[in-house]
């Protein structure tokens, strides 16, 4: 028996539907996407395969955002758990920003289903709605609660509002520019940076430091 083939993971319909959904979300937006549509990219001849397994397409997109939630989630805890060793870089900003925003690159590098979440992170974060904007509010206002009290003390200059409202952006910043890291690979100036030694890690700090910045201010 062919040992490669014995090992190749084998995905169901129900897993190869709820990927292929993900995709043309991130791609065209949950109201540019037709269950139809999706069940024609997943090859199904069955015409009511979607329909089996997610009932509607309402369900189907809350099983996407609970699928992307969870890989995002992976590095949320990590975040979470190191911030809770109280170690006092994270009394400095540039570190503690590195360190909240440090999730979103995690899942993004983490291969092209990392990528693809972030792009449908992106997308929702204009798609109207409970399911679009609605999520997004609900996961990170918890995630970023854990932070919250340290980032004041850092920023005091800041009441709790304004430094909420400024979270808000730079979360927008930090989804939309590794959603958009594409123009990156395009621009010929950039490429030789990329393929250097130590050009991906010194894009990584460059990243935070352009997210920090903006939150920081003057």
């Amino acid at each position: 028996m062919n040992q490669a083939a014995e090992f190749t993971p084998v995905i169901d319909t129900r897993e190869q539907l709820l990927r292929i959904a993900l995709n043309e979300f991130a791609q065209h937006g949950i109201e540019g996407v037709t269950l139809s549509k999706i069940r024609q990219r997943s090859g199904q001849h069955n015409r009511s395969a979607v329909h089996y397994h997610f009932k509607s397409k309402e369900k189907l997109v809350e099983e996407v955002v609970d699928f992307v939630n969870a890989q995002l989630d992976v590095y949320c805890r990590q975040a979470h758990a190191e911030f809770a060793l109280g170690k006092p870089e994270y009394k400095e900003w540039t570190r503690l920003s590195e360190l909240i925003f440090d999730p979103f690159l995690k899942l993004f590098a983490s291969g092209e289903t990392g990528a693809i979440c972030i792009q449908f992170l992106s997308r929702l974060t204009w798609q109207t709605g409970e399911q679009g904007q609605g999520f997004l509010t609900r996961f990170f206002n918890p995630y970023m609660a854990v932070f919250s009290p340290t980032m004041q003390e850092i920023l005091p200059q800041y009441s709790e509002t304004q430094l909420r409202f400024k979270i808000h952006l730079a979360v927008n910043t930090a989804i939309h520019g590794l959603a958009d890291f594409s123009m990156v690979m395009h621009d010929e100036t950039l490429r030789p940076f990329l393929s250097q030694a130590g050009g991906p890690k010194e894009m990584r700090r460059l990243f935070h430091d352009y997210v920090s910045a903006g939150l920081k201010g003057n």
